[in-house]
C-alpha cells in the first residue's frame, strides 16, 4: 500500500484558509448576533397585531422582571462601587496622605530646629531644644499613630508603619543624646550625624535663606531611612486612590449593561400600558405605574456618580502636590505668617481642596441609598410579575381589539 504523505500548505494556501476561517467565524458571530437582537426587540417592542392576550403577557412576563432585575442590578453595582471608592479616598486615602505629608514635613522641620539649637552649645544643654522642635515631633508621632488607624494601609504596609514610628522614637533619643553633649562637639556632631542619617539617607545642608530644607528620598535597598520609608508608602497610597479614582472596566461594563437594560425596560413598559389600554381598554395600570417609579430615581443616581467620577478624578492631581510639592519651608511659613494667606502648595490647604472636591462631587440627599437599589429593582420586579399575572389569568382570548372572550 503506498505511502501517503502530507505536505506543507504553501504560503498563499494558509492564508486562503486563514481567511476562509475568519469569514465562516464572522458569518456564525453575525448570525448569532443578530438572533440574539431579534429576541430582544420580540420582547421590548413586539407587534400587537394577531396576537392573543395570553401569549403577549406570557412574553411580557418574562421580559419585563427580568430586564428590571437585570437593570437595577447593574445599576446597583456600578453605583455603588462608585460610591464605595469616594467613600475610601474621602474617609482613608486622602486622610492618610495627609498624615503622612505632615509627618514628613514635622520631622524635617524638627531636624532644622535641633541642628539650629544644637549648634549653640552650652545654651541647649541648659535651656533644652526649642519648643517647636518639641511640637513638631509631638505632631508627627500623633500623624503617624492616625495613618495607622485610618484602615487605608494593608497589613504589611501597617507593619512598616510601626517600623517608622519606632525609627522615630530611636531618633528622638538621639537628638536627646547630642543635646546632652552640647558642649562636647565631637561628641555632639557624632551623635546628631547618626540622627540624621536614620532621618534622611542624604546630608541636609540647611542654609540663611532656608533653614529647613527638603530630604531627597532614595529608592531601592538604599531606602531605609524614616523619609524613605514614608515616601514609600506615600507612592502606594498614591497610586491605589489613583486606582480607585479611575473610571474601570467592571464599572464601565456595569453602566453600559445597566443603560441598555433601562432603555429597554422602558420602552416595554410603555408598549405593555399601551396594549392594556387597546385591548382592555385600562387606562392606567396601577402596579407598573407604581413598578416604573423606581425608573424616576435612574437620573438622579446617574449624576451623582457621574459627580462623584469628576472629584475622584480632580483628587489625582491634588494626592500627587501632597507628596511632591508641600516642603518643610512652606509649612514654616504657613505657621510663621498665617494671616497672609493659604498658599497653595500648603498642606492645610491641599487638604480642604480634597474635603471640598470629594463634599461637592455628590449629592448629599442620597447618601445611603446606594444599598437599596438593587431591592427596589427586585421589588418592581415582583410587583410588575404579580401584575401581568393577574391580568394573563383574568383574561384568557380575545377574539378583536376590544372584545374579551
Amino acid at each position: 500500500m503506498a505511502r501517503q504523505e502530507s505536505r506543507p500548505l504553501a504560503p498563499d494556501g494558509r492564508l486562503r484558509a486563514l481567511a476562509q476561517g475568519t469569514l465562516r467565524l464572522t458569518r456564525a458571530v453575525a448570525a448569532v448576533t443578530t438572533e440574539l437582537a431579534r429576541r430582544i426587540l420580540r420582547y421590548a417592542w413586539p407587534s400587537t397585531a394577531g396576537h392573543r392576550n395570553r401569549a403577549y403577557l406570557r412574553d411580557r412576563l418574562l421580559a419585563l422582571p427580568l430586564l428590571a432585575v437585570v437593570a437595577f442590578g447593574a445599576l446597583g453595582w456600578a453605583y455603588s462601587d462608585v460610591r464605595g471608592d469616594s467613600a475610601y479616598i474621602r474617609e482613608r486615602a486622602a486622610p492618610a496622605l495627609v498624615d503622612l505629608a505632615d509627618a514628613r514635613a514635622s520631622l524635617l522641620i524638627a531636624q532644622g530646629e535641633a541642628q539650629r539649637n544644637l549648634d549653640e552649645g552650652r545654651a541647649a544643654e541648659l535651656s533644652g531644644l526649642s519648643e517647636r522642635y518639641r511640637i513638631r515631633i509631638a505632631r508627627a508621632t500623633q500623624s503617624l499613630n492616625q495613618v495607622t488607624r485610618s484602615g487605608a494601609l494593608t497589613v504589611a504596609e501597617e507593619q512598616e508603619l510601626r517600623v517608622v514610628s519606632a525609627l522615630v522614637v530611636d531618633y528622638t533619643s538621639w537628638i536627646g543624646r547630642a543635646q546632652g553633649h552640647a558642649t562636647d562637639p565631637v561628641l555632639r556632631d557624632a551623635d546628631f550625624t547618626y540622627a540624621r542619617s536614620m532621618l534622611c539617607s542624604q546630608a541636609l545642608t540647611p542654609t540663611t535663606e532656608n533653614p529647613y530644607p527638603a530630604c531627597p528620598p532614595a529608592t531601592g535597598s538604599a531606602a531605609t531611612s524614616i523619609v524613605d520609608r514614608v515616601t514609600g508608602l506615600e507612592g502606594r497610597l498614591r497610586a491605589r486612590l489613583a486606582d480607585r479614582a479611575a473610571w474601570g472596566a467592571g464599572t464601565i461594563t456595569a453602566a453600559v449593561i445597566a443603560a441598555l437594560a433601562f432603555a429597554l425596560l422602558a420602552a416595554g413598559l410603555w408598549r405593555t400600558v399601551s396594549f392594556l389600554n387597546r385591548r382592555f381598554r385600562i387606562r392606567l395600570s396601577i402596579p407598573l405605574a407604581a413598578a416604573a417609579l423606581p425608573l424616576l430615581a435612574v437620573p438622579f443616581l446617574t449624576a451623582d456618580a457621574l459627580l462623584a467620577l469628576d472629584a475622584q478624578h480632580e483628587t489625582v492631581p491634588v494626592a500627587d502636590a501632597l507628596a511632591e510639592r508641600t516642603s518643610p519651608k512652606t509649612e514654616t511659613v504657613a505657621e510663621e505668617r498665617p494671616f497672609t494667606g493659604p498658599d497653595p502648595q500648603a498642606i492645610e490647604t491641599l487638604q480642604a481642596r480634597i474635603d471640598d472636591g470629594l463634599a461637592e462631587g455628590r449629592l448629599a440627599f442620597l447618601d445611603g441609598i446606594a444599598p437599596f437599589v438593587f431591592p427596589a429593582g427586585l421589588t418592581a420586579a415582583a410587583v410588575i410579575a404579580g401584575a401581568l399575572h393577574s391580568y394573563r389569568r383574568e383574561y384568557l382570548v380575545v377574539a378583536r381589539p376590544g372584545a374579551v372572550a
